[in-house]
């Protein structure tokens, strides 16, 4: 490993310090962009000391979720409801399990139908959760099936991560006004979610969200007010630097996100997946 020059030496070590800390992989001197280090340790030259610092230490936090792992992690947020004993999913007799699209996003591919193929394997549809059960599965294509809900049945929108929470309620709007479905008859599944984002759900549409990870934001949610004010000065100055468009600035509607998954959410603050020119790359990219 060498030493990054542009950066000073209590910086970079206190970056290696942090990609241990992850369990994220640090190269040898032969390799290039390719690299999450590299791209990481080019997104810090651009910032001045403070700008590193505070990036460095939201990196701390941050949660990054391969594709390898979405299975066990479906296992384990389904036991942990069936161990609640989750009077919604012990009434029902039947699932209809469709991912989370919002109209707008029907022919586009969406993480959500990556996470619903999840929901086919033999671990899911035989989990403690879904014993007796009737599960049905279907794409958007499909959504029709879910007319004319009886008593005991429900829908699951599945999808790996949940920001702001618009994308669910306008899924949530289109499946309720289109099949005349009671909303109590609804639950979002995911991977991931931000606090805001479930709270925003449940108060538009009344329907609860579940999800493994429940992330709080970045700086607003963490941090006593005189240093929240300046951390949050400073990277309105990152954001500045990096020309990040006004909807996407702390991240989409200000979720101040820290993770990535498959694909990492507009939600995360813009300094993680922000691509500056193409011999800049960010370290979680989204294009």
């Amino acid at each position: 490993m060498n030493k990054d020059l542009r950066l000073s030496a209590s910086i970079f070590l206190n970056f290696v310090d942090v990609f241990k800390a992850n369990g994220w992989e640090i190269p040898n001197g032969t390799s290039g962009m390719e690299s999450r280090f590299n791209r990481f340790c080019e997104r810090l030259s651009i910032l001045d000391t403070k700008e590193q610092q505070l990036v460095i230490e939201l990196t701390r936090r941050f949660t990054d979720i391969s594709g390898s792992e979405y299975l066990q992690l479906i296992i384990k947020l389904l036991n942990r409801i069936h161990d609640e004993r989750n009077a919604v999913f012990s009434t029902a007799k039947k699932f209809f399990i469709l991912p989370l699209v919002a109209p707008q996003d029907f022919s586009r591919t969406k993480s959500s139908s990556f996470v619903w193929y999840y929901f086919r394997d033999e671990l899911v549809k035989y989990n403690p959760l879904f014993v007796g059960k009737n599960l049905v599965y279907c794409d958007i294509e499909k959504a029709s099936w879910v007319r004319n809900l009886k008593t005991d049945e429900m829908v699951i929108l599945v999808d790996d991560f949940i920001g702001s929470g618009e994308t669910a309620v306008g899924a949530v709007t289109w499946i309720v006004d289109t099949f005349k479905i009671d909303p109590k008859q609804i639950v979002i599944l995911s991977i991931a979610a931000q606090e805001l984002g479930i709270k925003h759900i449940l108060q538009e549409t009344g329907v609860a969200t579940y999800s493994y990870y429940k992330f709080t934001r970045g700086i607003s949610d963490f941090y006593s007010d005189e240093q929240r004010k300046d951390y949050l000065a400073i990277m309105n100055v990152i954001e500045d630097k990096l020309k990040v468009d006004s909807e996407d600035r702390l991240g989409y509607n200000q979720s101040e996100a820290l993770i990535s998954l498959i694909r990492t959410p507009n939600n995360t603050f813009p300094v993680f997946w922000k691509t500056k020119n193409r011999s800049k790359p960010a370290p979680f990219p989204r294009d």
